[in-house]
Order: C-alpha cells, then structure tokens, then sequence
C-alpha cells in the first residue's frame, strides 16, 4: 500500500515533472538522405560479403533492425507483425509487412525517399522472390535477424527461392550497433528520462508499497517526464524476490531493513534506455551492503579500462579479474550463454551486437553502445544489479545514465 505522505506528495510531485519534462530534443534528427545512405551502405556490403541478396527481418518486438534502415516501426502487442525489406545491388529496396499496415508506412517510413515500393509480406514475399529470382537468379541471399525470424516468414523465404543458399548475417546488426551522435543524443535523452524514474523509486520507498505499486510509480515518472513509451517491462525486485535474475514485479511489500532493485528503461524516439539500481533501504544487513559495494567496485573497474579497440573477449576479462579480486567472480549470473552481462542496446533494449564473453571476437568501436549490465546473486544471501547504457570511446565508456549507483534511503 502507498503510504499516505506520499499520496499527499504525488500531485505537486508530477506538476513538477510535467513542468521540467524533457519532450524536445536537439540535435536528433535523422534525415531522408540518413536513411538512403544507410540503405547504400547495406546494398555495398550485401555485394561485398558475395551475397544477390539481403533480407532483413524485424517484428513488434525486434523492431530495429527495420526501423533502422526505412524508418517505420509497426504496433506492438497485435497479431504478429512480420517485416522484411528486400535489399539487393543495384535495385531500390523493397518493403514488405501486413496489409494493415501498408497505409501507414507510405505516410510515415522512408520509404517514400527511396522508390516507395511496400507491399504485403503474406503471399507476396515468395511471389516477389518468385518473379525475382526469374530475371536475376538469387543463388545466395543473406538474412538478417534470423535470430528472431519466425517459420511463417522463413517457410515464405524458402517458397519463394527454394533453391537458394539463405545465410546468416549480421550486416545490419554491426551497423546499427555503431551509433551517430544524434542517435546518441536521443539516447542520452531516454537515459535522462531513466534517472528520473529511478528517482521516483527512491521518493515512493515507504514501508508497505508494493512492488507493482512502485513499478506504476515508475512508470507514471517517466511518461510525465517526456517517455514515448516502455522499452520492456520494468523490474521491481525485494527481498527473496532479489534471488530469481528477472522476475516480474508482484504485489510483496517492500519494508525496510532490506535491498530494492529495479531494472527500468524508456523509449525516446524508438531509442531505448536500459539501467539498474539497487537501493539500500533502511539498515540493511552489512553483508548484503558489501556485497552490493564490491559489485559496483567490479563495475567502475570496466568503466575505467574497457574502451573502443579491445575485442568483447578482452573486456570480459577485464571484468572477470576485477570480479576475482573482488571475491564475486562466481556469484556473477550470465543472462544468457555467451555473454557475462553486458549486451548490445539501442532502438530495441537487447541488441546482438557487440558481444562481451570470453569467447567473442567482436571488436569495440568508437560510438558502439551496449547496457553494461552486471548482477550478482548469492542464494545463502540475495542479489544486487547495476546497469547503465553506455557508449563505447576511444578513451573509455561513456554513460548515459547517472543517478548514483549506490543509494541509501533512511
């Protein structure tokens, strides 16, 4: 339940918000001609990497890859939005999603800078390849998002050209993941946006609300402060809950003598922010503080070393030796397999490039931005995240977010 004095608090709370709320952004805009050399840039290294073709696939959920190239971002959450966009040399790109949403993307995509050829992806995708592959034979096409490209689409691909080598690519993601400064200025934006989220946990912690309660809290906070909307589903986690990695908020109250943590973000413009903190609420056990202080040791030692030129292999280990120093290396949760944390971000929260793992020979480069993202779960104990978006320098890391990485609230 949501104490009373911060009931009374609220509305002067998001006056001041909506007040100081951060709508317009400077500096961010992506252009036609952007796009259009975006799309060149694919057609050369579609040619160069020796395939007739590219096909990048997107959806709801992983949206950025086409959104990158044309500019056009379907609805999230409705029957399932497939897209493709047809890349080949010489030739302008065709686009292809579901028929509700042909009138939107001539009016809103970039498409209209570039031959405005969009059509539906049902059916008409094999039939394309088909009529295609008649005039110039596709004998090996890259894919793009395979990751994520569902059987509905690929049975489509393969009808289409059955024939054909299909490849998978990252031409996209590689490209994407290296971000101009008005990409960054829009994220710098959404990170902003994320501190005063993060804020707002801080102010509602009284003994007694709920983490669904602060989740809404966080979320109101961020949309009066200038969010477009979510960039995945906030997590608020106390108490035994602190054990599970991700695990949704739930109606446990939050009370003193114990740690908070939560992993939020917003989007801005399609672009994401990704950040976590954990808060000491009330006298907490002292080793659940160290434990939280020898994470963000370990945390600030990659902020400090790792930079634009080391391979993802060669950051992971600066991260390793400063978590074995710290005495946490085994008490570190991977996400996922090959990465330690740390994962590609931009106009989708987790993005596949660059990779950072012992074993990933991705190369650092100057404007990549990726969440720096480290938790840490002790099961005889409890689990402490730190999270911030950064982007990638040729002398370190710069963040994006910046409220303190470690918080006491009485």
């Amino acid at each position: 339940m949501i104490a009373k004095k911060i009931r009374d608090m609220l509305p002067a709370k998001f006056e001041q918000l909506i007040k100081e709320s951060i709508w317009d952004g400077f500096g961010e805009t992506i252009t036609g001609d952007d796009y259009r050399e975006r799309v060149e840039r694919a057609k050369a290294k579609t040619e160069e990497d020796g395939f007739d073709a590219l096909l990048v696939f997107g959806d709801c959920y992983r949206m950025s890859n086409i959104r990158w190239l044309v500019d056009y971002r379907t609805i999230d959450g409705v029957y399932p939005q497939p897209e493709i966009v047809f890349i080949a040399p010489g030739a302008d790109p065709v686009f292809f999603l579901p028929d509700s949403q042909i009138r939107a993307a001539h009016e809103e995509s970039a498409m209209k800078y570039m031959g405005d050829d969009i059509r539906e992806i049902r059916g008409g995708l094999s039939s394309f390849l088909i009529d295609y592959n008649k005039k110039k034979p596709l004998k090996k096409v890259g894919l793009c998002g395979y990751n994520f490209c569902d059987l509905e689409i690929f049975n489509e691909i393969k009808k289409g050209i059955p024939d054909a080598e299909i490849v998978k690519s990252k031409i996209i993601e590689y490209f994407k993941s290296i971000k101009t400064e008005k990409e960054i200025n829009t994220m710098r934006r959404a990170g902003r946006v994320a501190d005063i989220g993060a804020q707002m946990l801080y102010d509602v912690l009284e003994d007694g609300i709920t983490e669904k309660e602060a989740q809404s809290m966080v979320y109101a906070a961020m949309f009066a402060s200038g969010a477009h909307c979510i960039a995945f589903d906030i997590m608020v986690q106390t108490g035994e809950n602190l054990l599970s990695l991700f695990k949704r908020p739930t109606d446990k109250q939050i009370v003193r003598g114990d740690l908070v943590m939560m992993d939020h973000g917003c989007r801005i413009n399609d672009y994401c922010s990704d950040s976590a903190r954990t808060i000491v609420f009330g006298d907490a056990p002292k080793a659940k503080i160290e434990l939280l202080e020898k994470l963000n040791r370990v945390f600030e030692a990659g902020l400090n070393e790792i930079c634009a030129g080391m391979t993802g292999h060669e950051a992971d280990a600066v991260i390793r030796a400063a978590a074995q120093k710290e005495g946490i290396e085994k008490y570190i949760v991977a996400p996922s397999a090959g990465r330690l944390g740390p994962h590609g971000t931009g106009m989708d929260p987790e993005e596949p490039m660059p990779l950072i793992g012992k074993d990933s020979p991705d190369v650092l480069v100057d404007g990549q931005t990726f969440a720096y993202e480290l938790s840490v779960i002790d099961e005889n104990l409890t689990g402490v995240r730190t999270e911030d978006p950064i982007v990638v320098r040729k002398d370190g890391m710069e963040t994006l977010t910046n409220f303190p990485r470690i918080s006491f609230k009485d």
